[in-house]
């Protein structure tokens, strides 16, 4: 016994309305990229507790990767490094001091990207850049990680 199957105007609507829904899924949930005006923008990344060696390996006009795909990239535009601290407490007279963490630094890496911006962040490619943002620093001879500290427009 064989039964056979009548396709409806309901079993239509069905799978339209899955068609539809993934989609909306889709352009909700995908890969975004920049798109919109492109600006320059320079962001400040800081690479904390470092050995001093890796401060003297970055060096102004690498190319530096932004992302984990190596898709998204900028130029080191400058290099800061400064004696990394670490706040103490002195639990004698309850008050606060900041000490030199010996043979660390603290770089301060200005980065200059071309970025879309939006109503949350800039978006260089598809890596979002603002503010606390940790962010991926790597380029021929080193790989670190940072957080972004600091974001200039560039005027033209």
């Amino acid at each position: 016994m064989s039964k056979k199957i009548k396709w409806t105007l309901i079993d239509t609507l069905i799978v339209i309305l899955v068609i539809v829904a993934g989609v909306a899924l889709m352009s909700v949930f995908g890969k975004k990229t920049a798109t919109g005006d492109m600006k320059t923008i320079e962001a400040v990344v800081l690479i904390a507790n470092e050995e001093t060696y890796v401060g003297d390996a970055l060096a102004v006009g690498d190319e530096i990767t932004i992302s984990l795909t190596e898709k998204d990239s900028g130029t080191l535009k400058a290099v800061e490094i400064k004696d990394a601290e670490a706040m103490t407490f002195n639990s004698i007279d309850g008050t606060y001091a900041t000490e030199p963490i010996e043979g660390k630094v603290d770089i301060y890496a200005t980065v200059e990207l071309l970025a879309a911006e939006n109503d949350f962040a800039f978006t260089c490619g598809s890596t979002k850049v603002k503010v606390g943002e940790k962010m991926p620093f790597r380029s021929k001879g080193y790989a670190l990680e940072g957080f972004v500290v600091e974001i200039n427009e560039k005027s033209e």
